[in-house]
């Protein structure tokens, strides 16, 4: 009898875990979101020919090069990064460092969804300017370097690879401008949208909100244009609450401290424990991305700039709306077909309402297009030679799987502001 393959994932924490709150704020790699795509790709790889192991940040980064490739080599028969928009201002160290530790491998190495990061007007003029959220962009010999950087990690992946999964085409564009042959480049868009597997759909229909309707608006302080539409939205839906996916405001939800960095120097946005939003217990945080999930459930609709605070209504069935603001959510956006608006960068306010964003979502393109795109993901990884668990053979292996994740599903959500937490949810100490 055949042994299973030993597949090795990088990943924040294990898909298990269920840690404590603030512990949990320091295992998502800064935002929770990085938890699905890192999730969707384990549950994608628990089939009966894997044996799961889990590689964390600090072990695939921390130590001697030399003591970290041997160690994988012996632990694993293949090395699985699921990654997301990597290709960005921040990432040279980064990118030379996973190179780098790539190229002591032995093993295969696929790596799963991984993007570019461009401003808007980039991506129309045909730059490649890797930039941030906030608009800085690279220049002169810092695009060089980092340029030489991606080629590099790049190129120690298909060593190691037949192809390189890409979240969509302004990444294949990207590393086309790198050099690289569309042969090595596979569209697979992001592995979080699927989670649930195949022959997954959304609702149809128009979502019609009241003033009681319970809506999640997903909260970026580095898009100032969303400031006003966030402060329209909570006052015109009391039951709106704001997602705490990010690190910061994570932190601020469960320990009611103001821990945004002082560079932040707007006192509504994002709120601060004095802010209503957060006395009115409105703030909300999931210790695990399983509990996040199941909290969205319960929504009537989810819209706002985070990605992933679409993708994880999307996962509950949830309509929801992306508000795209650079390529990465551009790609993502037109490759699912989620419904989405698009912001330029030179605006300063959103004239729509929430209900606007209702009415502007249709999920008859995302229902028409999954199959096709899941496809496209799981021929992916059978050429990157990876056994999946949607193979027909692999019922028992997912379905333990996912019996295992139970326990990090049940783990309460945290609101803020509260001296004593309501039945079913986590309290923290109340601002005076």
């Amino acid at each position: 009898m055949t042994r299973p393959q030993r597949v090795m994932v990088r990943v924040a924490q294990k898909p298990q875990d269920v840690l404590s709150p603030l512990q949990s704020v320091e295992c998502i790699g800064g935002n929770q979101g990085n938890l699905l795509y890192q999730f969707s790709a384990c549950r994608a790889l628990a089939s009966a020919g894997n044996e799961l192991s889990y590689l964390s940040y600090v072990g695939f980064s921390r130590g001697p090069v030399e003591e970290r490739a041997e160690r994988i080599n012996a632990e694993a028969d293949h090395l699985v990064l699921p990654l997301s928009s990597s290709f960005r201002l921040q990432m040279l160290d980064g990118l030379n460092g996973w190179a780098e530790l790539i190229e002591h491998l032995t093993i295969p190495v696929t790596i799963i969804g991984i993007g570019a990061q461009l401003m808007l007007r980039d991506v129309r003029e045909g730059a490649f300017v890797p930039s941030r959220v906030t608009g800085i962009r690279l220049d002169g010999e810092d695009l060089a370097r980092h340029e030489g950087a991606a080629r590099r990690f790049v190129a120690a992946a298909l060593d190691h690879g037949p192809s390189i999964g890409v979240r969509g085409d302004v990444t294949r564009s990207y590393l086309r401008h790198l050099g690289f042959s569309d042969d090595n480049i596979d569209i697979i868009g992001c592995p979080s949208v699927f989670m649930r597997g195949p022959g997954f759909r959304l609702p149809d229909g128009p979502v019609a909100l009241t003033g009681d309707s319970s809506i999640s608006m997903s909260l970026d302080n580095r898009i100032l244009a969303t400031e006003s539409l966030y402060h329209r939205t909570i006052a015109d839906y009391p039951r709106c609450t704001v997602y705490a996916q990010e690190k910061f405001a994570a932190g601020m939800t469960i320990t009611g401290m103001d821990v945004w960095p002082p560079e932040i120097d707007d006192p509504a946005f994002p709120p601060r424990p004095d802010h209503p939003m957060f006395r009115e217990h409105r703030m909300v945080y999931a210790p695990t991305a399983w509990a996040w999930l199941r909290l969205m459930e319960k929504e009537d609709f989810a819209f706002g700039p985070r990605l992933h605070g679409t993708v994880a209504a999307l996962l509950a069935g949830v309509p929801s709306h992306l508000i795209v603001h650079d390529s990465r959510t551009l790609e993502i956006a037109e490759y699912h077909a989620l419904p989405h608006t698009l912001i330029e960068p030179t605006q300063t306010d959103i004239s729509q309402s929430a209900q606007d964003f209702a009415d502007a979502t249709d999920n008859t393109g995302f229902n028409t297009a999954y199959d096709d795109r899941f496809a496209a993901f799981v021929a992916f990884l059978e050429r990157n030679g990876l056994s999946h668990a949607y193979d027909g053979a692999s019922a028992d292996a997912l379905a333990a799987f996912d019996a295992s994740l139970e326990p990090a599903a049940m783990v309460p959500p945290i609101y803020s502001g509260y001296r004593e937490a309501p039945r079913g949810t986590v309290g923290v100490p109340a601002t005076s």
